[in-house]
């Protein structure tokens, strides 16, 4: 069964840092690492450690970067095969401050991840495609990707982050109509529904929204679905969080290989919450845990899956 996913693949240069400088002030980092992200790219490392067909589809421009993450990307058994080379352009680099909680911040370039367009999203790309995950907030590409989905007969998610949420909610209504799963997280909820409460957020969006399953992260708190006029939370497991990052596509990917086994909605929110779990007490985005690490995180915890 493969998953294609659509969106921004970057190099990502991580600073662990005690506190955020002030203006002309220098402050010592504790630790530096490099490593591959972009959050549809992490999607799809994710989605083969749960043992499913990966292909990315995305762009990256004619540097060593470019290259480089696309290794990166091989060695996890991620199908690039339909990656995009932008020349004249640099390929995304993101830099990540991490604080010692695990709390981040991010200053993003993204060089050739604009190259891609709808045009290049073509049916003959998608042979073979169960699912297609948009982890983009462009709406454009959304729109295309749910065109082929229809044409292939594949599911469709959404991921669409901050970008999207801040185009308003009618824009994103539009975007994500019949899509199967619409994923956010709690800050993303409030803007988008325009409220400082996440529960008034997820109520608004639940009738806003038409999609199959609305799903949302709370951080610590643990995950909240709505699907056919259910909602359902699910508690997040206490773990110590040492970087965050690439927490919501590890999220993501798991729920997605509990939702193509047609699991219910506990079995989804429980399985993607324990993998989130297992991937922020590692550093770097793309430390989402394999299946059988998830299996055995809920075995000790006394769940069966």
């Amino acid at each position: 069964m493969v998953v294609a996913s659509i969106g921004n693949l970057n190099f990502d240069l991580y600073l662990r840092i005690s506190e955020l400088p002030g203006p002309d002030e220098n402050v010592e980092a504790l630790d530096l690492y490099t490593g591959g992200g972009g959050s549809a790219a992490n999607f799809a490392v994710a989605v083969a450690r749960m043992g499913l067909g990966a292909r990315f589809i995305g762009a990256v421009g004619d540097d060593p970067l470019g290259e480089i993450s696309l290794r990166e990307l091989r060695s996890e058994g991620v199908d690039v095969t339909f990656v995009k080379r932008v020349r004249g352009m640099r390929s995304g680099v993101v830099v990540v401050l991490v604080h010692p909680d695990g709390v981040k911040r991010m200053l993003s370039h993204r060089g050739a991840n604009l190259g891609l367009t709808p045009a290049d999203l073509t049916v003959d790309k998608f042979s073979g495609v169960r699912h297609i995950h948009l982890a983009t907030g462009r709406t454009e590409l959304i729109l295309r990707a749910k065109e082929i989905a229809r044409e292939i007969g594949a599911t469709v998610s959404v991921d669409g982050g901050t970008a999207l949420a801040r185009k308003g909610l009618e824009i994103v209504k539009a975007a994500v109509e019949g899509v199967d799963v619409v994923f956010m997280n709690h800050v993303e909820a409030k803007l988008l529904a325009n409220t400082g409460d996440h529960k008034s957020a997820i109520e608004r969006l639940a009738r806003e929204l038409r999609a199959g399953e609305l799903v949302i992260t709370l951080g610590p708190i643990g995950a909240v679905a709505f699907k056919e006029g259910k909602l359902l939370q699910v508690d997040a497991f206490k773990v110590n969080a040492v970087d965050t990052t690439g927490a919501g596509d590890s999220f993501a990917a798991a729920y997605i290989a509990m939702y193509l086994e047609g699991r219910d909605l506990y079995e989804k929110l429980l399985f993607a919450n324990a993998a989130a779990a297992i991937k922020v007490t590692r550093p770097g985005a793309r430390s989402s845990p394999r299946r059988d690490e998830v299996v055995s995180f809920l075995e000790s915890f006394g769940y069966k899956i």
